[in-house]
């Protein structure tokens, strides 16, 4: 995928005030994919995370932004990859602080 580094913009940045670690700020937040069980490497539009083969399939008939909930990929607790409770896909989420997660 082709993209512009200027515009490449970090966790901190990306997170509009919305998550904060007590211990490590912002600078590590890390986000869902909005419409997948993976963890999001690209912020678009102001408003959306995608993990990069969500991000790919933008622009193709695969596009998921323009998927309706229903046919997004769904998981359960005790199948999705994440390993964490998360809202259905297709809403934003905040994962937390990668460095706390980690540990």
């Amino acid at each position: 995928a082709r993209f512009d580094p200027s515009e490449m913009v970090c966790g901190g940045c990306s997170s509009r005030g919305m998550a904060s670690c007590p211990k490590h700020g912002t600078s590590a937040v890390e986000y869902k994919c909005k419409f997948c069980c993976a963890v999001a490497s690209w912020f678009c539009w102001g408003t959306t995370h995608f993990c990069d083969d969500c991000h790919r399939k933008q622009g193709t008939a695969e596009s998921m932004s323009k998927k309706p909930r229903s046919a997004l990929p769904q998981c359960t607790p005790a199948t999705c990859p994440l390993r964490v409770a998360h809202p259905p896909n297709g809403e934003e989420y905040v994962l937390g602080c990668q460095i706390c997660r980690s540990a």
